[in-house]
């Protein structure tokens, strides 16, 4: 368990990454590459995975690293953001298995908030759509 400090400073850290990530421009077909490649080489930084291990992994397993990356409630709605922006990058047949984990991750964002919440519902039914 991380002291107050280290806490703090690790979720600052977090919210920096996803502020940095959620700006990536996501632009039509010219791009995909190119930013899927810069959305790689973030997360990669920032969880040490990338879009490529996200799709090869459960959902189950997905949650766990992120669990273990101290992720808190705020911080799995953000990556859930971020995986269903992520979406339209992939490739047709990876599309459904993105959304599900991204799903996965907006469930557990719900469920560790404590408190309900119709974004959070509305955010989950987006990524079932896709599904």
């Amino acid at each position: 368990m991380l002291s107050k400090g280290l806490r703090d400073e690790e979720k600052k850290k977090i919210d920096d990454a996803f502020i940095a990530l959620l700006d990536i421009e996501f632009v039509p077909n010219l791009w995909e590459n190119e930013e899927r490649n810069k959305l790689n080489e973030k997360l990669q930084a920032m969880l040490n995975i990338t879009l490529d291990a996200i799709e090869n992994m459960t959902s189950e397993v997905l949650l766990e690293k992120l669990k273990a990356a101290d992720f808190e409630f705020q911080h799995y709605e953000q990556f859930g953001d971020l995986m269903l922006r992520a979406i339209p990058l992939e490739p047709e047949e990876k599309e459904s298995l993105l959304a599900t984990h991204t799903a996965a991750v907006y469930e557990t964002a719900q469920k560790e908030s404590k408190t309900f919440s119709f974004g959070l519902i509305q955010k989950i039914n987006n990524a079932k759509a896709l599904i």
